[in-house]
C-alpha cells in the first residue's frame, strides 16, 4: 500500500512539474509577443531601404539614450521631374485649392509607426507628407542592428527623440527647429510619451494609440493570473510592468501644453482604438485636443461631424463627456486631416516658443 502511495506521489508531482513547465512556456510566449511585437510585413528586409519611390532618403546616425547606435533617416520629396508617386499625386490634388501655406514654418516631422523595422514602417506616411514639402525623420527604435531586445511600446524608446533633435540642431547649426510628430500604433504611443519629456515637439499626430499596455492584455482576453504572470515576466525582461507603460499618463502630463490630434480608423485589428483616443482626449483641455476618425455606412452622408457621449469611470463615480469626432470620407484622408490640422495649429504654436529640453542621460 505504502509503494502504490509513493507511486501516486511521484506521479502527481510529475503532473504539477509538467503543468508548471506549460504555463511558464504559455507566460514566456505571450511575454514575448508583446515584447517583441515582430513586423511580419517587411520580413526579410533590411531595416534601411536603398532606395524609395518619391522621395530622397539621407540616413544619418545618432547615440540613442542607452549609450547604443541608433540609425535614422531623413525623407524629402524627390527632386526628380514626374518623380511622385500615386500617393503623392492623389494627395497634391485633394489639397491643390488650398493653401497650406504655415506647412513651410515645420523644419522636420518625426514619424514612427512601428518597433520592429520601424523607417520602412513609416515610410508610407512619410511619402505623402514629403510630397506636402515636410522633411520627415524616421528611426529604427530597435536601434542599429537590432541591438535592443525588448519593447516597452514606447516609453523607454521616446527617450531618443530628444537626441535625434539634438543631432538635427547641430547638423543645422539652430537651436530653434519647428518639430511636430506623426505616429500610428505603437509609434503614436512612442510620440505622446516623447511629447511629455520634451517641449520642443510642438505638435503631436497619434493614430490609433493604445492608452496602455494593460489595457491591451485585457482586450485580448488574457486571463487575469496570466496577466499577473506577464506583468512579473515583463518586470523581470525589462523592469516595467504592464501598468507603467501607458500612454495616457503621458497625455495627462501635457494638459494646455502641447495640442493633439486624435485620429481612429476602427479599421480590423484596431479594435478598442476609438474608446482609447476617447479616453486620452478627455485628459486634455478641448481647445488642445481633437477628435477624427473615418466615416461609418451609419452616418449620414452630407455629416462632417459626429456626436457621441464617452463615460469615463471612476472608482466611486463617472463622468459624462459630451464629444465631437470630425469626420473623414475615407483612409485616403488621413494624411489630408493631418496636413489641414497642422496649418490651423502652427501660428498659435509660433507664438510661444518652448524652452530647451535637456538630453535624458543614459
Amino acid at each position: 500500500m505504502g509503494r502504490v502511495l509513493k507511486r501516486l506521489y511521484v506521479i502527481i508531482l510529475l503532473l504539477i512539474g509538467c503543468g508548471a513547465v506549460v504555463l511558464w512556456l504559455r507566460v514566456e510566449n505571450r511575454t514575448l509577443r508583446v515584447l517583441q511585437p515582430v513586423n511580419t510585413l517587411y520580413k526579410g528586409y533590411s531595416d534601411l531601404p536603398e532606395r524609395a519611390e518619391g522621395v530622397q532618403l539621407t540616413p544619418f546616425e545618432y547615440k540613442g539614450y542607452d549609450g547604443s547606435k541608433g540609425v535614422a533617416c531623413l525623407v524629402t520629396a524627390s527632386d526628380k521631374e514626374g518623380g511622385q508617386t500615386p500617393r503623392q499625386q492623389a494627395l497634391l490634388e485633394k489639397l491643390l485649392p488650398e493653401k497650406l501655406g504655415n506647412l513651410n514654418r515645420i523644419d522636420y516631422a518625426f514619424i514612427c509607426a512601428g518597433w520592429d523595422h520601424g523607417i520602412r514602417a513609416a515610410l508610407p506616411l512619410a511619402e505623402t507628407l514629403a510630397a506636402a514639402g515636410i522633411s520627415c525623420v524616421l528611426w529604427e527604435p530597435r536601434g542599429k542592428d537590432s541591438v535592443r531586445k525588448y519593447s516597452t511600446r514606447g516609453l523607454l524608446e521616446s527617450k531618443d527623440v530628444p537626441l535625434i533633435m539634438d543631432a538635427l540642431q547641430q547638423q543645422n547649426g539652430r537651436d530653434d527647429l519647428f518639430f511636430v510628430g506623426v505616429g500610428e500604433g505603437y509609434g503614436a504611443e512612442l510620440l505622446l510619451h516623447a511629447a511629455a519629456r520634451e517641449p520642443r515637439l510642438r505638435a503631436v499626430v497619434s493614430v490609433d494609440a493604445c492608452s496602455s499596455l494593460s489595457t491591451l492584455l485585457k482586450r485580448s482576453g488574457v486571463p487575469m493570473l496570466m496577466r499577473e504572470l506577464i506583468g512579473r515576466r515583463m518586470q523581470m525582461l525589462t523592469g516595467l510592468e504592464p501598468f507603467d507603460i501607458a500612454a495616457v499618463k503621458s497625455v495627462f502630463s501635457l494638459y494646455r501644453r502641447t495640442p493633439v490630434l486624435f485620429i481612429f480608423t476602427e479599421r480590423p485589428g484596431q479594435e478598442g482604438a476609438a474608446e482609447d483616443s476617447l479616453a486620452m482626449h478627455t485628459q486634455l483641455h478641448p481647445d488642445q485636443s481633437t477628435l477624427a476618425t473615418i466615416r461609418r455606412p451609419d452616418d449620414p452622408p452630407d455629416a462632417t461631424s459626429r456626436q457621441t457621449v464617452f463615460v469615463q469611470k471612476g472608482d466611486t463615480h463617472e463622468v459624462r463627456h459630451q464629444l465631437t469626432i470630425e469626420l473623414l470620407r475615407d483612409a485616403d484622408e488621413v494624411p489630408v486631416m493631418i496636413l489641414r490640422w497642422m496649418n490651423q495649429r502652427i501660428p498659435s504654436l509660433l507664438e510661444n516658443t518652448p524652452a530647451t529640453s535637456p538630453s535624458p542621460q543614459p
